[in-house]
């Protein structure tokens, strides 16, 4: 059974799902730490909260291409680095909803998502992000 920290960092990757499938950028963007470093899908460096929001609004907004794009994150990894701090790395692939049910083989949208999460004031916020294709 995972434990209270585990069910909170699990609940930030899924406040993450929520914010993707919705095109929140600002929801998306308020569990990020205040100086976030993130290596998005194609390989861009971002940093800063501000940075990183111009990104997002733009791959969700309108004609961006991470509009019409659901996806279901799942867990695979959490590891404690020290109080306050851990490293968690989920599964991102296609929402099930849109690929009938099933996983596809050759998912366009099939990552490892990893971030090290930090508490800050008393929420689990990410600090550093990847989101790594799977090819």
């Amino acid at each position: 059974m995972r434990n209270e920290t585990d069910r909170a960092l699990a609940d930030l990757v899924e406040s993450y799902e929520h914010a993707f499938n919705a095109n929140e950028a600002g929801a998306m963007n308020d569990l990020f730490a205040n100086d976030p470093v993130f290596v998005n899908f194609g390989g861009k460096l971002v940093r800063g909260k501000e940075s990183l929001y111009r990104s997002q609004s733009a791959v969700f907004g309108p004609g961006g291409p991470l509009e019409d794009v659901s996806v279901d994150y799942t867990v695979e990894s959490v590891t404690h680095l020290a109080p306050g701090l851990a490293a968690v790395h989920a599964r991102q692939r296609t929402a099930r909803s849109e690929a009938g049910g099933a996983e596809w083989s050759g998912d366009p949208v099939e990552a490892m998502f990893m971030v090290i999460a930090e508490l800050v004031d008393g929420e689990w916020r990410i600090r550093i992000g990847q989101n790594t294709p799977v090819t």
